[in-house]
């Protein structure tokens, strides 16, 4: 049986300068995982390639039994995926409610109610516009917002930088609670120890390619992998 998602062999460039030599990594339905490295390694590039929003120029990238390649960015992300990027990237001058009625779609279960359910901060400041928002609670939109396209996958580009610990803490038991719903998701960030507490598998890149797979019981019983690779 394919996997949800396949990436293989993928090479992508910012004009002359090639980022990917040769990714490869699969999501199988309903798993967690984690994408690591560190910077400039080639992780929001590779987000960048499934996505469509820097085209791969070689390799197969096929989502749910479709091809990806060539397609527009906007036709990928009506197959299934659900993309939370670096920086949040909220709507500023829409309230909260706006954020999330903009990008409704599809058919599911991702309602107003279900997402203010999940972060009930939202809901009390639902008319509040995106830029009143503290930091925590921007990425709790961006993350709703996502979830407001009823996805196959969702995507996390740095899911918990730069908030405070126990906004990391809400967002890390959002993940897990996701998971257990059984949404496939993949995340990047810098936390190996939450990560590691809550996904399946973890995937290490170094220079555009993948250097080390494994489990997180794998990854927390190497500590060599996650001093060279990782910096901890």
């Amino acid at each position: 049986m394919s996997a949800l998602l396949e990436i293989d062999g993928v090479e992508t460039c910012y004009g002359q300068s090639q980022v990917l030599f040769g990714m490869s990594l699969r999501i199988e339905a309903g798993e967690m995982v984690t994408l690591l490295g560190r910077n400039g390694m080639g992780k929001t590039t590779t987000v960048r390639s499934i996505m469509g929003l820097t085209p791969a120029r070689a390799g197969v990238i096929r989502f749910a039994g479709h091809e990806m390649r060539g397609r527009s960015a906007f036709r990928i992300a009506q197959l299934g995926l659900g993309l939370v990027p670096e920086g949040r990237q909220i709507f500023p001058t829409l309230s909260v409610r706006e954020n999330l009625v903009a990008t409704a779609r599809g058919e599911g279960g991702w309602t107003l109610e279900r997402i203010y359910g999940l972060f009930p901060s939202l809901a009390s400041r639902a008319s509040n516009m995106g830029n009143q928002l503290s930091g925590g609670e921007q990425q709790m939109l961006a993350i709703g917002r996502a979830l407001m396209t009823n996805p196959k996958l969702l995507i996390l580009d740095e899911a918990t930088e730069g908030l405070a610990p126990l906004i990391r803490a809400e967002i890390w038991a959002c993940l897990a609670r996701l998971k257990r719903e059984g949404l496939s998701i993949l995340v990047i960030d810098k936390n190996v120890q939450a990560l590691t507490r809550v996904a399946d598998r973890h995937v290490v890149i170094e220079r555009g390619r993948v250097v080390w797979t494994g489990t997180s019981a794998e990854l927390a019983s190497s500590p060599d992998v996650q001093h060279r690779y990782l910096g901890v």
